[in-house]
């Protein structure tokens, strides 16, 4: 029972040891976050796809445990607006291995530079909050990771759910 709850707890380090996702958010100062209540996620409908109905089921949850009750769209204090993207990257890599004539050189040897290229896909959301009444955008989060193969849905939810948890550490942002 011990070996399995460290093993539990050493998988869990290396997968959140070795994420690569990144998150950064912004908003507008002179915006009063005190007065939000209720939210209701706003998206396009067209391409709903499982994936976006995690991320809406991942930001609901996020939300709600920040004390934010879903409502319908005319009863909101603000909406949740996001955006997915993917794109194609390419990470260049140098390193350097010795060359020489060791044993025969008597240990001369040279560093010579070897690149390496990787190719692999970016996924970045975008998580707007806007005011109802002026349509203006008040908050935004983005989260960019490279995109990971997931054995099952529950992992992609798991991971979904990560992500949104994440990207909403700053809402409402601190007060200074």
């Amino acid at each position: 029972m011990i070996n399995r709850l460290l093993l539990s707890a050493a998988l869990l380090f290396l997968v959140t040891g070795c994420s690569s996702l990144r998150v950064s958010s912004d908003y507008n100062p002179g915006f009063d976050f005190s007065r939000l209540k209720t939210f209701a996620i706003v998206y396009h409908k067209q391409g709903n796809s499982p994936m976006q109905q995690r991320i809406v089921q991942a930001l609901t949850e996020a939300f709600k445990a920040k004390g934010y009750v879903p409502v319908s769209k005319d009863k909101a204090d603000f909406y949740v607006v996001f955006h997915t993207n993917i794109r194609n990257k390419r990470q260049v890599v140098t390193d350097y291995q010795r060359v020489g004539l060791y044993p025969y050189g008597f240990g001369t040897y040279a560093m010579v530079p070897i690149q390496r290229e990787y190719e692999y896909k970016e996924g970045k959301i975008v998580v707007d909050a806007l005011d109802p009444k002026t349509r203006n955008i008040f908050w935004r989060g983005v989260a960019t990771d490279r995109l990971q193969s997931f054995k099952d849905p529950d992992e992609r939810m798991n991971y979904a759910r990560q992500v949104a948890m994440e990207l909403l550490k700053s809402f409402p942002p601190a007060r200074r």
